[in-house]
């Protein structure tokens, strides 16, 4: 199995950034933070998409939280940047009789 380091995420916004949506990128995963930003301004060129802003982001991971249920969650700040954060997930408890 590939060890995965980092995630990319395009994010495709509305001009005035109250709709967004993600936009896929074929390949999210990266061994290295380096090379996911080495590879995300050709991502966002070649992105297709038809929202008329952009937004891109390299995050680390941390190789816990692929072993462990997490979620990721983003949003654009006012000055236009995506922040990303990779949450780890309550432990979920299952009840059977």
């Amino acid at each position: 199995m590939e060890h995965v380091a980092a995630l990319m995420l395009l994010v495709g916004c509305s001009a005035d950034v109250t709709s967004c949506r993600e936009v896929p990128v074929p390949a999210p995963a990266y061994e290295s933070i380096q090379d996911c930003r080495r590879d995300l301004g050709l991502q966002i060129k070649l992105a297709d998409t038809r929202m008329p802003k952009l937004y891109g982001a390299c995050e680390a991971v941390d190789e816990g939280a692929l072993e462990q249920s997490a979620s990721l969650e983003w949003s654009v700040t006012r000055d236009g940047k995506l922040d990303i954060d990779i949450v780890q997930d309550a432990d979920q408890l299952v009840a059977s009789r």
